[in-house]
């Protein structure tokens, strides 16, 4: 095994177990069932709004706040699972990176520098980038065994 590939590896085992341990946090935080806290820093950021940020908050966040929750929840624990299995890393990667941009879209971070300020957004941007471009899935992943199968697919 290369040197890139253990690295490779590290970071996708780094990025699912946080993502799970999150999406998990929520889920047991009831957000499967109560999207009391989504709303809450949904309506803080409004406050502050402006531009795109509220026209976002107002169209697309802030009117369906309880299907918003469970997939926020859902979502980050199977990105999760997803990258410690090496299944469909790449799709994973993708979902994550639309994720990350639709919080710091509703949190209005997105539209102005301060997106660089706190480097962990881009950071988690790029190292979602470098899964899905390396096919991570396949480094001691079951990606590995369906590419065997079809190894130009877009998922693995």
């Amino acid at each position: 095994m290369k040197s890139f590939d253990v690295q490779i590896l590290l970071l996708r085992l780094t990025l699912g177990a946080l993502f799970l341990s999150i999406g998990i946090d929520k889920i047991n935080s009831g957000w499967l069932s109560n999207s009391e806290d989504l709303v809450s820093s949904l309506t803080k950021y409004k406050e502050t709004a402006t531009g795109f940020q509220s026209y976002y908050l107002d169209v697309v966040a802030l009117p369906f706040p309880d299907v918003w929750s469970k997939l926020i929840a859902l979502g980050e624990a199977a990105i999760g699972a997803s990258l410690l299995l090496g299944l469909l890393a790449r799709f994973s990667s993708l979902v994550g990176i639309f994720l990350v941009l639709n919080l710091h879209a509703a949190n209005g971070n997105l539209y102005s520098l301060s997106f660089f300020q706190s480097p962990w957004a881009a950071l988690v941007i790029i190292c979602f980038l470098m899964l899905f471009l390396s096919r991570s899935g396949r480094i001691f992943g079951l990606d590995y065994y369906l590419s065997k199968s079809s190894s130009k697919s877009f998922f693995w």
